[in-house]
């Protein structure tokens, strides 16, 4: 059970070793946070610049809503991608933890000028990913970024950021956003080994 903030602070520096060590996050390449569970009004979020297999707890550093650094013990500066995660938490009180990755399938994908229409595969892909849906590219580090995920969360609990990424949220735990994350990655690989084979592809049919 969590119980705190620093519980917290140590679920995501596991998840993030874990996606890490999954090729899911890059050295430096992603960002995670959490909206603050003992005072609603912060949020915590990971270093700019920091190897991601290095992150401990006591690097996380604590921000405002208003986007101001209130606890410097971190001894760095936040993600450059601060007000996509603070927008995000202004949204819905149920985005809790977030996860910004770059998965090499599916940034791949989001990069693709006239993407394939995917069907579903799997059932248990159907569940987690329900619909491949692209935020248009905005800037990274821009609150118009932060704008058009938060609107489109309404929609998938994890989106693809043209020509950046993946975002992915929950409500209760870093280990269920890391689960959404890691299904959009293995669709696109299920769909590439799928095409070797040669022929057509044939959808899930519970999701037609």
């Amino acid at each position: 059970m969590i119980l705190n903030d620093h519980d917290l602070k140590i679920q995501l520096c596991q998840i993030m070793k874990e996606l890490y060590s999954d090729k899911i996050l890059t050295d430096i390449g992603g960002n995670l946070s959490f909206k603050s569970i003992e005072k609603g009004q912060y949020f915590w979020i990971t270093p700019s610049g920091m190897k991601k297999d290095l992150v401990e707890p006591e690097h996380l550093i604590k921000m405002s809503m208003d986007g101001k650094v209130v606890d410097e013990s971190g001894n760095g500066d936040p993600s450059v991608e601060w007000p996509m995660h603070m927008r995000i938490f202004a949204e819905d009180e149920d985005f809790k933890m977030i996860i910004h990755s770059h998965p090499p399938l599916a940034t791949a994908f989001s990069i693709l000028k006239e993407p394939p229409e995917i069907p579903i595969l799997t059932a248990e892909l159907g569940f987690l990913v329900p619909e491949i849906i692209i935020v248009p590219y905005k800037q990274s580090g821009s609150t118009e970024l932060g704008e058009a995920v938060a609107e489109a969360l309404w929609d998938s609990n994890v989106l693809l950021l043209e020509n950046h990424g993946v975002i992915s949220v929950s409500e209760d735990s870093f280990q269920n956003a890391a689960i959404k994350t890691r299904a959009l990655e293995e669709y696109f690989q299920l769909y590439l080994n799928s095409r070797r084979f040669g022929g057509e592809i044939r959808p899930f049919p519970g999701f037609e």
